[in-house]
């Protein structure tokens, strides 16, 4: 059983032959890769379709168990409803097909994967339209587009939450199982944890516009910092790179001072600062899920998010995995933030409530299981891995 998996891969950390080739950068999503990297430790062939900026022409990486398709992606792709780049998909995945495709995000990749008549399910991590609403620009616009024909052209959906799956309408909803993002079975493993925090908060946000609400954040700190005068705070992530979007707003409003401007950092580096923080401040407005608040929750850095922030409050254990704020109030998040930074028996109540409950619904096995047995329903049959460990991990 070969299953395909379409979507933004992040080259760099497929745990294959490869792993330490120089690749071309790409829309990298870490949870595509973690996903891949789990259905080849079950015994699966996978062939990943991707696509890069970097390139000026399609590259192929091959080897016994996984193999890897890049295709190319031009500038500006929304100006062209990613009219080339689904082409670009589609012909890969045509001249090297899986037996099932699994599609991430309603966007390119699944328009393409669902054009080469393969059975596909797609997988949901966003909501368009919500999107949308927080940055009405034409490139969103694109997007809804895009997610509309995807979701309306599909006949089998996987929502990646019970928020996710609440925004479908009833048509929609009938085809949809929802299924959580996990995090890798190895991931405490690869973490090293302090012996002691380090005496700064953290956010990293993929944006700086009204959705992230990175701008609310800044102007807590600034009353963390005046209680906390040795306090930093690290922001990573696009557009909180030195004098990047985040930095002028902050300077700008005179809200510079403690603030470490980082940007972009790889993964493995990203997950080191998060799990050496005192708190994780996620200051979004709406997630459909909150990959790195689940991140926070596993590496044992408290948290502190938004009360109607799409389903972090489910995420969070509705305040028993981590503290609930009003994230549109710098004066909410202050006082939520200070109880951690004051109580160090609540922030490691939170840590430990929020390591057991991670560990109970979103680890790998339990997460992937509930993949390959929707998978199964849709095939109408068995899915039987290549090799070993197939026999203890077969679905029926």
């Amino acid at each position: 059983m070969t299953i395909g998996v379409c979507g933004p891969v992040d080259l760099n950390i497929l745990e294959w032959e490869l792993k330490g080739t120089d690749f071309p950068g790409t829309n990298a999503f870490p949870l595509t890769s973690h996903f891949i990297n789990a259905l080849v430790s079950r015994g699966f062939k996978v062939i990943a379709y991707t696509n890069s900026g970097q390139i000026d022409q399609p590259l192929a990486y091959e080897t016994e168990n996984l193999k890897v398709y890049v295709s190319q992606q031009l500038p500006q792709p929304g100006r062209r409803f990613f009219k080339f780049e689904i082409e670009e998909l589609q012909a890969q995945i045509r001249a090297n097909p899986a037996d099932f495709i699994v599609a991430f995000w309603s966007y390119e990749y699944a328009a393409a994967a669902l054009r080469t008549g393969i059975p596909t399910v797609v997988s949901l991590h966003d909501v368009a339209l919500q999107i949308l609403l927080n940055h009405r620009d034409l490139f969103r616009v694109v997007r809804w587009c895009l997610n509309y024909y995807v979701v309306t052209k599909a006949k089998h959906l996987i929502a990646n939450s019970e928020y996710t799956y609440s925004q479908l309408n009833k048509k929609e909803k009938r085809k949809t199982r929802t299924i959580p993002n996990f995090y890798p079975q190895d991931f405490e493993a690869t973490i090293e944890q302090p012996v002691v925090k380090g005496n700064y908060i953290i956010t990293t946000s993929m944006g700086f516009g009204r959705r992230k609400n990175v701008q609310q954040a800044l102007r807590a700190f600034a009353r963390l910092r005046a209680r906390f005068p040795t306090l930093e705070y690290q922001l990573l992530g696009a557009g909180m790179e030195e004098n990047g979007e985040a930095h002028q707003f902050a300077r700008k409003h005179k809200l510079e001072d403690g603030v470490q401007f980082l940007g972009h950092l790889p993964f493995e580096e990203v997950l080191q600062r998060i799990a050496a923080a005192k708190v994780l401040l996620h200051p979004s407005r709406e997630e459909s899920f909150g990959m790195v608040v689940l991140e926070a929750m596993v590496t044992g850095t408290a948290v502190v998010a938004g009360k109607q922030s799409g389903y972090i409050p489910h995420l969070l254990n509705y305040g028993k995995a981590g503290l609930l704020c009003d994230i549109l109030s710098p004066e909410d998040i202050a006082t939520h933030v200070a109880k951690l930074l004051t109580d160090k028996s609540l922030r490691e109540d939170i840590e430990r409530n929020a390591k057991a409950y991670a560990k109970a619904n979103y680890s790998e096995e339990v997460i992937i299981n509930k993949h390959l047995e929707y998978y199964s329903q849709i095939l109408g049959k068995p899915l039987v891995p290549d090799r070993k460990p197939w026999d203890k991990l077969l679905v029926k």
